[in-house]
C-alpha cells in the first residue's frame, strides 16, 4: 500500500495568481504527491444572498489563471489537482487533461456533476463530510451503476475539526464496508489525525495547505505550514512502513538479539554423576555460548532425570549429559 498526500491550497491565495505559484513552489518542495485548487463560476456555485458570495468573489481565480496555474505546475514537475464545483469548472479540468478530481463533500449527492464527471471518464475523490452512512451507500450506488472510478475520504466538515469529532476509526468502518481505496480529508490542526488515519489505513491524506497561516481568507489559520506537511510526508511513510503485513515474522535482526537474551541452563552447585536433577542445581542465565545448551523452557523437562556425569558449578547443560 502508497499513501498520496495532497496539499489543499484551496483558496488560500486570495485570487493572487503569484501567491497561488508561491505556494505551488513550497507544496511541491514539500513533497506533496498532489497540489490542489478550487475552481468554480461562482454565479453557477452559490446564490448572491450566500453569506459567502463576496469572499468567493475575492478569492476565486479566472479560468485563465487556472489555466496558467497548471502549466506552471506541470513545470514545476507537480501534479496538479483540482475541485470543481459547477459543470463549467468541470469541463475547464477536462479541457486541461485532468483524469483524477476532487469532489467536496457539499457535492457527494451531486448526481448531475458526479455523472457528467463520469462520463469524462474521470477518477473521483470524494469527501463524505456531514453524510450519514445511507447517504455514502447511496453515493456509492450510483457511482457503482454508473460503472465511475472513485475513492472515499472520510471527513469533518468543521473548520477547524475538534480531535473529539474526528472518529478516525470511521476510516476502518467504510474500508470494511465499500471495495474503493479510502482516504482522509483532514479539518483539524497539526499533522496528529492524519498521522492516526494513516495508521488506520488511509491510502490518501489530504491536508489544507499554506505558507502563511496569518493570511487572510481561504482556510489559511487551519492549513499546516510546508514544513509541517513535509513532515506529514516523512512520518507518514515511516508509519506506512511500520503496519507490515499483519503476520507474525521474526526478523533477522531479532534472531540474532533472541540468541542474546533467551536463558539457558546452567548448574548452580557441582554435581555428581548419578545425582537426580533439583530446581535447586539449575539457574537460568543469559548465555556466553548461542548456538549450544538447553533453552530454558527445557526447565520442566529435566528435573527429576539423573545426570550422567559429573558436572560442575556454572557448566552449561545440554542434553547428552541427562539420562532419558
Amino acid at each position: 500500500m502508497t499513501v498520496q498526500y495532497i496539499a489543499e491550497i484551496g483558496n488560500n491565495h486570495n485570487g493572487d495568481i503569484s501567491l497561488a505559484k508561491k505556494m505551488v513552489d513550497a507544496a511541491v518542495k514539500a513533497k506533496a504527491d498532489f497540489v490542489k485548487f478550487q475552481v468554480y463560476n461562482v454565479d453557477k456555485f452559490v446564490t448572491k444572498r450566500n453569506i459567502y458570495y463576496d469572499e468567493f468573489i475575492f478569492e476565486k481565480l479566472n479560468f485563465d489563471e487556472f489555466r496558467a496555474l497548471k502549466r506552471y505546475t506541470d513545470s514545476k514537475k507537480g501534479k496538479f489537482l483540482a475541485t470543481p464545483f459547477d459543470e463549467d469548472s468541470l469541463n475547464l479540468l477536462d479541457e486541461m487533461g485532468l483524469k483524477k478530481i476532487k469532489i467536496a463533500s457539499g457535492d457527494m449527492n451531486n448526481w448531475q456533476l458526479l455523472e457528467r464527471a463520469v462520463m469524462l471518464n474521470m477518477e473521483l475523490m470524494i469527501s463524505v463530510g456531514g453524510a450519514t452512512l445511507d447517504e455514502i451507500d447511496q453515493t456509492v450506488d450510483f457511482l457503482n451503476k454508473k460503472k465511475g472510478k472513485f475513492s472515499i475520504l472520510h471527513c469533518i466538515s468543521k473548520y477547524p475539526a475538534e480531535f473529539s469529532d474526528l472518529n478516525l476509526r470511521f476510516i476502518k468502518s467504510i474500508k470494511d464496508r465499500y471495495s474503493v481505496p479510502i482516504g482522509f480529508s483532514d479539518h483539524s490542526k497539526g499533522i496528529e489525525a492524519s498521522l492516526g488515519a494513516i495508521a488506520l489505513d488511509a491510502e490518501i491524506i489530504e491536508k489544507h495547505f499554506t505558507t502563511d497561516s496569518s493570511l487572510p481568507g481561504g482556510d489559511n489559520e487551519m492549513s499546516v505550514l510546508p514544513e509541517e506537511f513535509n513532515r506529514l510526508v516523512i512520518e507518514g511513510n515511516h508509519i506506512l512502513e511500520s503496519l507490515g503485513t499483519g503476520n507474525r515474522i521474526v526478523s533477522n535482526g531479532e534472531k540474532e538479539i533472541r540468541e542474546v537474551i533467551r536463558r539457558k541452563i546452567y548448574a548452580k552447585n557441582n554435581i555428581n554423576a548419578g545425582d537426580i536433577l533439583k530446581s535447586d542445581d539449575i539457574i537460568l542465565l543469559r548465555p556466553d555460548s548461542y548456538n549450544a545448551g538447553l533453552d530454558s523452557n527445557h526447565y520442566p523437562n529435566i528435573l527429576g532425570k539423573r545426570l550422567k556425569l559429573n558436572i560442575k558449578k556454572g557448566d552449561l547443560l545440554t542434553m547428552d549429559m541427562i539420562n532419558g
